[in-house]
C-alpha cells in the first residue's frame, strides 16, 4: 500500500537488475574513453559533445545518505522503537498480552515513510480487515455455541471439574485454574459439531476475502490481517466454553496501537505533507531525466557507444518513480501542509512536468532505436551474405531465418527492414543538426539543474524561511527566467539554422520552382535522411519547449508565492480560484474553448472506442437459462481468482485441523502452530514464479531476523530476565536494519523483510514474556523461540508448496502471455479507431481537444498496464514452465507492445493536429488508409494475439514484413516522393515527418513482433518447392 517517496526501485526491481549496477557505474567511464579516442583532425566538424561525467556511486539500495532519506529512516525507526517498547513496559504488556509485538510489525509493514494520508489509508484498510473478521467471528461463535445444548455443556463442565481435581491430586498442585487452562487448551472441551461450524464459516470468510484481494490488489492488508484475526477464532474458538466476544483483542489491540503510533510519528517527527512528498518525488525524477539529455548530446554528436540495456533500465526506473508519484497526486486535494506553494500550485507544476517527462521519454526512445539499428543492419546483412563455415555431417543445421526468403527475392527490402526513423543520410546534414541542437541540449541540461535546485529550496523552507533563503528565492526565480529565455533563443535559433542548413545542403534536389528534380527522385536515402533530421530536430524542440514551460511555471510561483501559509482542504474549498471564475470576454484573436464541445467530443470518442471493442455481429450466448446459470457458476468457481481463494482455504484446513483434534490440540498450542497456519496462508500466491521467489526471500529473512533477534537479546539480557533499559537501548541497532531494508530494498522483497522483522520482534517479545508474563504456552527463551519459529515457518512453507502445486501450478508465464495478448487486442482496437477518423474530420466540430483527451488517456492507460507487468516478468526466472515463452522473450514482447502503443498514440494525436492536406499526404505516402494494408495489418495483429494466448506456431507465409509491404506498395503506386522546398520551411512539415516516422515505427515493430514469435513458437504450414523436397523434409 505504502509507496515511499525515495524508494530506490519500484516493483520491477529484482535481483538480476541489482547485479547489473556495477556495469552501470562503469558505463560512463567506457563512454568517456570512447570519446577521448576520436581524432581531432577534422577542424570543420562541430565541437563534439563532452563525455558523460564519470560517476562512482553506492549500490542503489544503499545510496540514501541524504537529508530527506535519512530523516525518513529516522522517523520510521523511532516509530518501530516506540512500538517495541510496549513489549517491555509492564502495564502495556499485561494489557495487550503475548501478542504485544504485533504493534511493531504493523509499523514494519506500513512505515510512516511518505505522506500521512497514504499511511492512514493503509492503516484503515488493515483495521477494516480485522473488524470484518471480528464481526464474522462473533456470528460464527454464536452459531457454534448454539449447536451444543446447555445440558451437554453442563455435563462437560462437570467432567472438566472432576478431571481438574484428579490432576491436582496426582500432581500435588493447588493451582486449579492453571490446570483447567491447560486442559482446555489440550482440547478437553472440543466438540466435533462446534468445530465444523467454526471451520465452515471461517473458511467462507477466508474464501471471500481472498477473492477480494485477488480482484483488488490494494486490499492485500485487509486480507492479511483479516485472516490473522479469523485464525484466532479457528484455533481457539472451538476450545472455549462460554461466549467470549473480546477473543480477538489479543491481536486487534496491539495492531490498533501500532497504527496510532505510526500516525503520531508521521505527524510529529519530521512531518511530511502530501505536497512536500510530491515535490520531492518530482525533484528526484528531474534528476533522473538529466542522463537522457546528457546522452542525447552524445547521440546528436554521432556517438553510438551506449548500452541499450542501461538506457532501457533508466526509463523503467523513471517510470517506477512516476508510478510512486501517482498516489500522492491523487491525495493532493486532501493535503494539510505549511509552505509557500498550495496543492493547486504543485498540481500546476506536475502538469508541466508530465509534458517534460513525455518529451524526454520520446527522445530517449529515439536514442534506443538508433543504437539498436546498427546491430540490426549487421544482422540483416549477415542474412543476405551468411559467413562461410565448414560443414560437417554430424552437426545439426542451423535454423533458417524467417526473413531470408523474402530478402533474397528482393534485396532492396533490407532498406525497409532497418528500423525506420533512425538514420540521417547526409553527413553534412548530421553535422548541421549537431551544431544547431547542441546549444538547445546544453540549455535543457542546465534547466534541469536549476529546477532541481529550486524545488529543493522550496521543500527545505516550509516552516521557517531564513534570511539566506529569502535572498535565494529571488535569485532562483531570476536564474529560471534567464534559463527559460536562453531555451527560447536556442530553440528558435535551432529551428532557423536547421531549416537553412537543410535548404542549403539539399538545394541541388530541387529546381528553380522548388520542385523535386526528375533525376533526383531516386535519391531516396538523402530524402529519407532529410526527413529523419527533421524528426530528430522536432524531438529536441519539443523537449526544450516542455522544459521552457516548466521553468516558466516554477519561476512564476517563486515570484508570486513569497510567504509561508497553512494550506488545507477547507481553505482550498472556501478560497475562490481565479482560474475558475468567469471574467471578461477573450481579447480579439484569442481562441475561446467551448467546454460543451469538448464534452461532446469526449463522449463521442469514448462511444466509438466502445463500439470498436464490442464488435459487430458476434452471436450471443445460446442455451437454456439453467444451462447458462450452471455455466456461469462453474466459470466463477474455476476462475483464477477462485482457484487462488480455494488454495488459501485448503491450506487453512490442512494446517488448522491439528489445533482442534484432542490428541494434538495441546501440542499445537504449546508449539505455536498458529505460526504455521499464518505462514502457510500468506505464502499462497497467485502464480508460481512469485511463490518461488517469496519462499526464497522469506527463508533467508527468517534466518536473518532470528539471528539478529538472538544477538540483541543475548547482548542485552543474556540468559536472565533482562533489563528494560538495556533492552530498550539495544533495540534500535536491530530495528534500523529492518527499517532500512523495508524502505530502500525493492518492493519485491517486501514479504521477506516483513517476515524477517516479525521473527526479530517475536524473539525479543517472547523471550521477555518468559520472565514477565505468567501465561501458559510461551515458546521459550532466546534460542528456543527461534527454533520453534524456524520449524513452524518451514512447515508452513511445505504445506503451502503442496497446496500451490495442486491441481496444477498456476503459471505466471501464461498469465503474462495472456495479459500481453489482451494488450495487443487493445492496440488493434486503437488502430481501428485511427483508421476510422484519419483524414475524415470530426463529427462534433473542428476543435479536437476532447478527442485528444480520450486518445491520451487510452494510450496512457494501456502503457501503464504494460509497465505494470515489469514485476511479473522479472519473477519468471524463478518459475519452471512448459510454455514456449520465458522471461527474456516476454520482456522483449512487452517492449515491442509498448513501442507499438507509443507510436500508434503519436499517429492518433497527429490526426487531431495535422492540417487536412498533410493527412492526405500521409495517406498517399504510407498507404495508411489503403484497404489492402489495413487487412494485412489486422490479420497480422490477430494472429500474433492468438499465438501469444495459446503458444501455437504462426503460419510461415504471412503478409510481412509490413514495412516492406508499405515500401513496395508506395514504389508501385507513386514511384517517387512528392517534396517541395517550401515544405521544409513549414512547421507542419516537421509534425508530418514525426507522424510518418511514428507510423512506420508501428509497422516495423509489428514486424519485429512476428519475427520474435516465430523464433519462440516456430512456424507451421510450411510451403516448399516440390522439386526440392527430400527425405529430411
Amino acid at each position: 500500500m505504502e509507496k515511499e517517496a525515495s524508494s530506490s526501485e519500484g516493483p520491477d526491481a529484482v535481483p538480476d537488475e541489482m547485479e547489473q549496477e556495477k556495469n552501470e557505474q562503469q558505463q560512463p567511464q567506457q563512454q568517456s574513453n570512447h570519446v577521448s579516442q576520436t581524432s581531432p583532425a577534422e577542424d570543420s566538424a562541430p565541437t563534439p559533445a563532452p563525455p558523460l561525467p564519470q560517476t562512482r556511486s553506492l549500490p542503489q539500495w544503499l545510496d540514501h545518505f541524504n537529508r530527506r532519506d535519512l530523516t525518513t529512516t529516522l522517523r520510521c525507526t523511532v516509530a518501530v522503537w516506540v512500538a517495541s517498547l510496549l513489549m517491555i513496559i509492564n502495564p502495556s504488556l499485561q494489557r495487550f498480552g503475548q501478542s504485544t509485538f504485533l504493534a511493531s510489525i504493523v509499523i514494519y509493514i506500513i512505515p510512516p515513510a511518505g505522506n500521512l494520508v497514504v499511511a492512514v489509508v493503509g492503516y484503515l484498510s488493515l483495521l477494516l480487515g480485522m473488524c470484518l473478521a471480528w464481526a464474522w467471528g462473533l456470528a460464527t461463535m454464536k452459531a457454534a455455541q448454539a449447536v451444543r445444548s446447555p445440558a451437554e455443556l453442563n455435563a462437560r463442565l462437570q467432567a472438566l471439574q472432576q478431571q481438574v481435581g484428579a490432576t491436582a491430586q496426582a500432581t500435588g498442585s493447588n493451582d486449579t485454574a492453571a490446570i483447567a487452562t491447560v486442559l482446555i487448551h489440550d482440547g478437553f472441551m472440543l466438540d466435533t459439531r462446534i468445530t465444523v461450524v467454526y471451520f465452515v464459516m471461517g473458511c467462507v470468510f477466508v474464501y471471500f476475502i481472498s477473492r477480494l484481494r485477488y480482484t483488488f490488489n490494494l486490499t492485500v492488508l485487509t486480507q492479511l490481517f483479516g485472516i490473522i484475526a479469523t485464525d484466532i477464532f479457528l484455533v481457539i474458538g472451538p476450545t472455549i466454553t462460554r461466549w467470549t466476544p473480546r477473543l480477538p483483542e489479543v491481536v486487534v489491540l496491539p495492531a490498533a496501537c501500532g497504527c496510532a503510533i505510526g500516525i503520531a510519528c508521521a505527524f510529529f517527527i519530521f512531518p511530511q505533507s502530501t505536497s512536500q512528498v510530491a515535490v520531492g518525488e518530482i525533484q528526484d525524477l528531474l534528476a533522473m531525466l538529466n542522463y537522457p539529455i546528457q546522452s542525447g548530446r552524445q547521440f546528436v554528436a554521432g556517438s553510438l557507444d551506449f548500452d541499450t540495456n542501461l538506457l532501457k533500465r533508466t526509463k523503467r526506473r523513471a517510470i517506477t518513480a512516476y508510478a510512486q508519484l501517482q498516489p500522492n497526486m491523487a491525495f493532493l486535494p486532501l493535503d494539510l501542509s505549511r509552505g509557500q506553494w498550495s496543492p493547486d500550485d504543485v498540481k500546476s507544476v506536475y502538469i508541466r512536468f508530465q509534458d517534460a517527462l513525455a518529451a524526454t521519454f520520446a527522445l530517449l526512445d529515439f536514442q534506443i532505436a538508433r543504437v539498436s539499428s546498427q546491430d540490426r543492419i549487421d544482422k540483416l546483412r549477415d542474412i543476405v551474405n551468411p559467413p562461410q563455415t565448414a560443414s560437417s555431417d554430424g552437426k545439426e543445421a542451423k535454423p533458417r531465418d524467417p526473413r531470408r526468403a523474402k530478402i533474397l527475392q528482393n534485396p532492396d527490402l533490407i532498406n525497409a527492414l532497418i528500423a525506420p526513423g533512425t538514420i540521417v543520410g547526409s553527413e553534412d546534414m548530421h553535422d548541421a543538426l549537431h551544431g544547431s541542437s547542441e546549444a538547445v541540449l546544453d540549455a535543457t541540461a542546465d534547466a534541469i539543474s536549476h529546477l532541481v535546485e529550486a524545488l529543493s529550496l522550496v521543500n527545505m523552507n516550509r516552516w521557517f524561511v531564513s534570511k539566506t533563503a529569502r535572498t535565494r528565492f529571488p535569485q532562483a526565480a531570476t536564474a529560471l527566467r534567464q534559463i527559460g529565455a536562453r531555451l527560447t533563443q536556442a530553440r528558435e535559433a535551432c529551428i532557423a539554422d536547421t531549416t537553412k542548413a537543410a535548404i542549403d545542403i539539399h538545394g541541388n534536389l530541387f529546381d528553380d520552382n522548388g520542385l523535386l528534380k526528375t533525376e533526383m527522385k531516386d535519391e531516396s536515402k538523402k530524402i529519407a535522411g532529410l526527413v529523419i533530421a527533421f524528426v530528430i530536430e522536432e524531438h529536441i524542440i519539443v523537449t526544450a519547449t516542455a522544459y521552457e514551460k516548466l521553468t516558466t511555471e516554477v519561476a512564476h510561483l517563486l515570484e508570486t508565492r513569497t510567504t509561508n501559509q497553512v494550506w488545507g482542504p477547507l481553505k482550498r474549498l472556501f478560497t475562490p480560484n481565479p482560474s475558475k471564475e468567469t471574467g471578461a470576454p477573450a481579447l480579439s484573436g484569442q481562441t475561446v474553448t467551448d467546454p460543451d464541445r469538448i464534452q461532446r467530443q469526449t463522449r463521442e470518442a469514448e462511444r466509438r472506442i466502445k463500439v470498436v471493442s464490442k464488435g459487430h455481429g458476434i452471436p450471443k450466448k445460446r442455451g437454456s437459462s439453467i444451462a447458462r446459470a450452471v455455466a456461469a457458476i462453474s466459470g466463477w468457481l474455476t476462475a483464477p481468482g477462485s482457484l487462488y481463494a480455494l488454495r488459501v482455504v485448503a491450506v487453512t484446513i490442512a494446517t488448522g485441523i491439528p489445533a482442534v483434534i484432542p490428541h494434538t490440540a495441546g501440542f499445537y498450542y504449546r508449539e505455536k502452530g498458529i505460526w504455521t497456519l499464518v505462514t502457510a496462508q500468506t505464502c499462497i500466491l497467485m502464480y508460481m514464479s512469485d511463490f518461488t521467489f517469496s519462499i526464497i526471500t522469506r527463508t533467508v529473512a527468517t534466518v536473518f531476523g532470528g539471528v539478529a533477534g538472538l544477538v540483541i537479546w543475548y547482548i542485552s539480557a543474556g540468559t536472565g530476565g533482562g533489563n528494560p533499559y538495556g533492552l530498550g537501548a539495544a533495540l534500535p541497532f536491530g530495528i534500523v536494519l529492518f527499517v532500512w531494508a523495508r524502505l530502500w530494498l525493492p518492493q519485491a522483497y517486501l514479504q521477506g523483510t516483513g517476515l524477517g522483522a516479525s521473527t526479530f520482534a517475536m524473539i525479543i517479545g517472547y523471550s521477555w514474556d518468559m520472565h514477565h508474563l505468567g501465561v501458559y504456552g510461551l515458546p521459550g527463551l532466546g534460542y528456543a523461540t527461534f527454533w520453534r519459529r524456524l520449524v513452524t515457518v518451514l512447515i508452513g512453507f511445505a504445506a503451502a508448496l503442496i497446496v500451490q502445486m495442486l491441481p496444477k501450478p498456476p503459471s505466471g508465464t501464461r498469465h503474462v502471455a495472456k495479459t500481453l495478448a489482451n494488450s495487443l487486442h487493445k492496440i488493434s482496437d486503437h488502430y481501428a479507431l485511427l483508421i476510422s477518423h484519419w483524414g475524415r474530420g470530426s463529427v462534433v466540430g473542428d476543435d479536437y481537444s476532447g478527442v485528444r483527451n480520450v486518445i491520451t488517456s487510452a494510450g496512457l492507460g494501456l502503457g501503464q498496464k504494460l509497465y505494470a507487468l515489469n514485476d511479473s516478468i522479472a519473477m519468471l526466472k524463478f518459475e519452471t514452465s512448459t510454455s514456449p515463452f520465458d522471461k527474456t522473450s516476454l520482456r522483449r514482447v512487452q517492449e515491442l507492445l509498448i513501442s507499438m502503443n507509443q507510436s500508434l498514440t503519436k499517429v492518433m494525436l497527429a490526426g487531431t493536429t495535422l492540417p487536412p492536406e498533410y493527412q492526405q499526404r500521409l495517406i498517399k505516402t504510407s498507404g495508411i488508409a489503403d484497404d489492402a494494408c489495413i487487412s494485412n495489418i489486422m490479420s497480422v495483429l490477430v494472429l500474433a494475439k492468438q499465438s501469444l494466448r495459446t503458444g501455437a506456431p504462426l503460419p510461415e507465409r504471412l503478409p510481412t514484413p509490413l514495412i516492406a509491404t508499405c515500401y513496395g506498395d508506395f514504389c508501385a503506386k507513386h514511384g517517387s516522393v512528392e517534396l517541395r522546398r517550401e515544405y521544409m520551411e513549414s512547421e507542419d512539415f516537421r509534425s508530418y515527418c514525426v507522424a510518418l516516422s511514428a507510423y512506420l515505427t508501428f509497422l516495423h515493430t509489428a514486424d519485429d513482433l512476428i519475427l520474435l514469435l516465430k523464433e519462440i513458437v516456430g512456424e507451421s504450414h510450411i510451403v516448399h518447392d516440390w522439386s526440392e523436397l527430400s527425405e529430411n523434409v
